[in-house]
């Protein structure tokens, strides 16, 4: 009899093996897609009922950056005034992107002084807005920010997150203020 279960545990065990292997586990996926995870809600008997998955947006979206560089009259402060302040023309705006990887550069616009516009930007990321000053000049906005390094010194900026967007958006006023010495 012993000898019976012997034979029978040894004709068993290889089936277990394919068995078990069969319904282990399968390695996590080294995929891109986003991970989601069940709400544990208020679950049925069943473990199943009331329970949603939540899923981080995926960041198909556009940003559009936009400004203007202007003239800024006294008391110089520093707020974009259309009726009494103008643009000021051919100044250089830079926009550095995540982690420094994109850089893009644009003149004012001639047609439309001092305004410039950054657009189909990804989501999901930082920017970095400066303008190249011109010798001269003392800025008056933004008071604060982003540290800006040009070739007359040091200026300031804006610091743009832009959270991962299914839709495209706009980010506007990004408004640069400066006066003549």
């Amino acid at each position: 009899m012993r000898g019976s279960l012997v034979v029978l545990a040894l004709t068993i065990s290889p089936l277990l093996a394919s068995a078990s292997r069969a319904q282990a586990p399968a390695s996590p996926s080294t995929s891109s897609r986003p991970m989601c995870e069940k709400d544990p809600g208020n679950p049925s008997p069943t473990g199943e009922a009331n329970r949603t998955k939540k899923c981080p947006p995926v960041a198909t979206g556009k940003v559009t950056i936009s400004g203007i560089v202007f003239f800024d009259l006294a008391p110089y402060d520093g707020v974009y005034d259309p009726e009494n302040e103008i643009g000021i023309a051919g100044w250089t705006v830079v926009l550095s992107g995540p982690n420094g990887q994109l850089t893009y550069n644009t003149a004012t616009d001639p047609n439309n002084p001092g305004t410039f516009v950054f657009s189909a930007l990804p989501s999901g990321a930082t920017y970095t807005l400066c303008v190249q000053p011109q010798a001269g000049w003392t800025q008056t906005a933004p008071s604060g920010g982003a540290v800006c390094t040009s070739s007359v010194g040091n200026s300031w900026g804006y610091t743009i997150t832009v959270p991962a967007l299914a839709g495209d958006a706009s980010v506007t006023d990004q408004n640069f203020g400066f006066y003549s010495n």
